[in-house]
């Protein structure tokens, strides 16, 4: 990461192995959610085996085409629903209103049960839970995210163009309603954004090369989680599509994971290489965030929920049934077990601590001090 004149020290930080994290045990997991936290992002390195990561790709590639038949099917009978709703309508080409619930539109992870086993992967699920919450859920499974390559060379102008955007719920746009279509939406948080990190987007890099800056790395403006501002801040006075002090590209192995919260200023990158660079996009979220509004506009439907069926939902291994139950027909998502135990333990203890209060003085601990007392204490 290149220093930049003036620009705060915590942002030099390091954000992967291959950046300076010391590897392995609490240290390392320790270094990704520090990088998160101060940062906004981070990348765990090479969380799917280097001598895996082709096998991956192909089954994902695979999964995109049987989504593909199942998109069409999807697509026909929303149309038979809307027609039945509205027979007047002139539907043709154009996008469909999404059926309410209980119709659904198929996950995508669905035909991706090869990858899908890797979103579980302990280093990948310790983050998750630190920066949301013991009790997360995938609340996006979206395969068809490639960086395809250019097909003619670039300008400077071109390759200076930026698309600078926050992730849902932090996308001011709400992809796109409008006074004819305003079901076209997944509801956006107003700013000021809360200082909590509400969900975490992860990108898959799947290669075949690794993620560098000529291949189209993702563009991030570390710390920009904690300004208030927007690029697409309608009174902001940010052009989102102009380069910004502090920018920089992200760079990491095939079979890495790029995690960052969802308030931080980010845009995608031109691909410069020969190569296709095959990703994909799943966002984290805790228990408590609602999905609801959050339009599946990515996979090619139009749907207000994704469902996981039973049969494919069965094969999945036990750490990652938590993480899509919700989606499933029947599936009870009771509160995981670490919340429980926690529950539990506040139950406990009522009534059984001693003192007078005179030491506390409310407002006056830091999060870094609870958090030191809390881990001295495990």
């Amino acid at each position: 990461m290149s220093r930049l004149p003036g620009l705060d020290d915590r942002l030099q930080l390091p954000y992967s192995i291959g950046t300076g994290i010391p590897k392995g045990d609490d240290a390392e997991i320790e270094g990704y959610v520090q990088s998160l936290r101060v940062q906004g992002f981070c990348v765990i390195d090479s969380v799917i085996p280097e001598d895996q990561v082709n096998a991956v790709r192909q089954s994902v590639i695979q999964g995109r085409q049987s989504l593909q038949q199942d998109r069409e099917a999807e697509r026909s009978k929303r149309r038979e629903i809307e027609s039945r709703r509205v027979p007047e309508a002139e539907l043709g080409d154009d996008p469909v209103r999404p059926p309410m619930a209980p119709v659904a539109e198929l996950c995508d992870v669905a035909r991706n049960e090869t990858f899908a086993e890797y979103l579980v992967e302990p280093r990948v699920l310790q983050v998750a839970k630190a920066a949301l919450d013991p009790h997360v859920r995938i609340s996006q499974t979206e395969v068809n995210k490639s960086s395809r390559p250019s097909t003619e060379p670039l300008s400077e102008e071109q390759l200076m163009r930026r698309s600078w955007h926050s992730d849902w719920p932090h996308d001011l746009t709400a992809y796109g309603p409008s006074h004819e279509e305003p079901w076209r939406h997944c509801g956006a948080i107003a700013q000021p954004f809360p200082d909590v990190c509400m969900a975490l987007s992860t990108v898959w890099y799947l290669g075949p090369e690794d993620v560098t800056p000529y291949n189209g790395g993702t563009w991030i403006v570390p710390g920009s989680h904690k300004d208030p501002r927007n690029p697409r801040g309608p009174d902001d006075g940010i052009n989102e599509n102009a380069p910004i002090p502090g920018e920089f590209q992200v760079s990491a192995p095939a079979g890495s994971v790029f995690m960052q919260d969802t308030r931080i200023w980010h845009s995608g990158a031109t691909n410069q290489s020969a190569h296709e660079r095959t990703a994909v996009v799943c966002r984290y979220a805790p228990w408590w965030l609602s999905g609801n509004e959050f339009g599946n506009l990515h996979s090619g439907g139009h749907t207000l929920r994704t469902y996981v069926p039973q049969e494919v939902y069965a094969r999945f291994s036990p750490d990652l049934k938590m993480l899509y139950r919700h989606l499933v027909e029947e599936e009870e998502d009771v509160l995981q077990p670490q919340n429980q135990d926690n529950a539990i333990r506040a139950r406990e203890m009522r009534g059984t601590k001693v003192g007078d209060n005179t030491h506390v003085t409310a407002g006056g601990m830091t999060l870094e001090e609870w958090r030191d007392r809390r881990a001295s204490r495990s």
